[in-house]
């Protein structure tokens, strides 16, 4: 019978107020907490998130806060969720505050090549101690990638708990671990700490859960007008923005991001770890309400720059001068003052005055669901290549419209959210098509062939599992199972 269990303290980590509950509510043992608060009393108590609770637990632990603001500000959710897509997010959103372990599959996985441990701030520690008596495990400290405490600017220190699938069931109590004194080292780099402020501020912020923005079309439209992007916006210039970027973190204690294709993913959707993503934000000087309320301009940037060549054609300039006054060439300049880029209709009140045509989005929308249907079709009817994720930006691409304009067109969109699948179904799909070019030459069928095949890494073999039988038989699916 659960008799006593405190108050969360702010940016605590559930587990730790568990931990708390543990020493402080006189259970002679271990078992006894977690008979009480488990509906597995031999399961190992979630650092990061939130075990299965019996519902006498759930009813305690949610008696002051919802399940809902428990999984937002009390788990490392936010790191996890922030820059995933919006359909991985809410899923494992729910599959939170369903307490279903699933949402294991659904948040990418941070790889370290060093043990982790759970860690604190001295000077935290101190003020906490000074404030309540006690100290506690915050999740801001947790932030894999980020190694100074954004308050006092020292550097953060491990404690003797290892973050491990591994570690034996026990609740860690902060208070118990935390030596009394310690020594505390401060931060000379201003880059490092700036860094762990801006972070920590992305990581507090309240999470948009109804985003579907992708990352890198935000942060794409953030190097507008910056010497990253080309004029019309359509052009990135990748080796010199990792150089610049390099360059720039040359001091930090720790980059995982040294290689321009790491740089390319996060662009492509493909990299979402909380630490990378706001590194690049932070280097391209985004605001922090900014990246927590991702948005992309409604019309694109070659769009407003075409509009800006007729403006300035239309007002009397010749081409060469628009060319030279723009910082573009002149056979560039010509062609989109020719119109061949894009499909306008003229406003009808006095066609001889300059400024921007708008295209007529519901005519366009009319004309272009076809192409769209077929590009769909194509693609998932393409055995000859590995499957591809039905994205709004990759059938704007295939059906050759300027990035940004399918977002305009409500049925264009609605099809292709229609045959839209999350990563691990892609992944599944990825695997059974492995499977079927291996049977085909008449090679081995193992799972080092489909890895070499498909590039994929174990974890995401073990994602993908459940979503196997979607796209083969049930038997054959059992044995990749086996194989994987």
């Amino acid at each position: 019978m659960i008799t006593y269990f405190p108050e969360v303290y702010p940016d605590e980590l559930l587990y730790s107020q568990l931990a708390r509950c543990y020493v402080k509510a006189g259970y002679p043992a271990y078992i006894y907490m977690a008979e009480d608060f488990f509906q597995d009393k031999k399961v190992r108590p979630d650092i990061e998130f939130i075990n299965t609770l019996t519902p006498a637990a759930l009813q305690i632990v949610t008696k002051n806060k919802t399940i809902e603001d428990i999984v937002l500000k009390h788990t490392m959710f936010p790191y996890y969720g922030c820059f995933i897509s919006k359909e991985r997010r809410n899923k494992a959103y729910q599959a939170l505050i369903g307490m279903r372990g699933n949402y294991n599959n659904l948040l990418p996985k941070v790889k370290s090549c060093q043990e982790r441990f759970l860690r604190y701030c001295p000077l935290c520690v101190k003020a906490d101690r000074d404030k309540f008596g006690e100290t506690f495990w915050h999740r801001n400290h947790q932030i894999t990638g980020i190694n100074v405490c954004p308050i006092h600017r020292c550097y953060l220190k491990n404690s003797e708990v290892v973050i491990s699938a591994k570690a034996s069931p026990i609740l860690h109590h902060a208070e118990g671990v935390i030596p009394q004194k310690d020594n505390v080292e401060i931060v000379k780099d201003d880059i490092e700490y700036e860094v762990s402020e801006y972070v920590a501020a992305v990581f507090q912020s309240d999470l948009d859960m109804d985003s579907d923005i992708g990352v890198g079309e935000f942060l794409h439209s953030c190097m507008i007008g910056t010497r990253y992007l080309s004029a019309r916006g359509k052009k990135r210039y990748m080796e010199l923005l990792h150089e610049d970027f390099i360059s720039y973190y040359e001091k930090l204690s720790e980059n995982r991001i040294t290689e321009l294709w790491q740089l390319q993913k996060i662009f492509t959707n493909d990299r979402s770890n909380f630490v990378d993503v706001c590194l690049l934000a932070y280097f391209l000087k985004v605001p922090v309400d900014d990246l927590v309320n991702m948005k992309v301009p409604d019309v694109p940037q070659d769009e407003i720059f075409d509009a800006e060549i007729k403006r300035l054609h239309d007002k009397g300039l010749k081409y060469p001068e628009i060319a030279k006054r723009l910082g573009m060439s002149y056979d560039s300049v010509k062609t989109i003052g020719n119109g061949r880029y894009g499909i306008y209709q003229h406003r009808k009140e006095n066609p001889q005055k300059g400024g921007v045509r708008v295209k007529d989005w519901t005519k366009l929308d009319d004309e272009y669901l076809l192409l769209v249907q077929k590009a769909i079709q194509r693609i998932e009817n393409d055995e000859s290549s590995m499957p591809k994720k039905i994205t709004v930006i990759g059938i704007g691409r295939d059906v050759g419209l300027p990035e940004g304009s399918l977002r305009k067109m409500p049925k264009c969109k609605a099809e292709i959210n229609n045959h839209s699948i999350s990563q691990e179904q892609l992944w599944a799909k990825k695997v059974v098509w492995a499977v079927k070019k291996i049977q085909t030459e008449g090679q081995p069928l193992n799972w080092k062939q489909i890895r070499n095949l498909t590039n994929m890494r174990n974890e995401n073999f073990q994602e993908c599992k459940p979503y196997l039988e979607m796209y083969m038989d049930a038997e054959m699916a059992e044995r990749i199972k086996e194989l994987l």
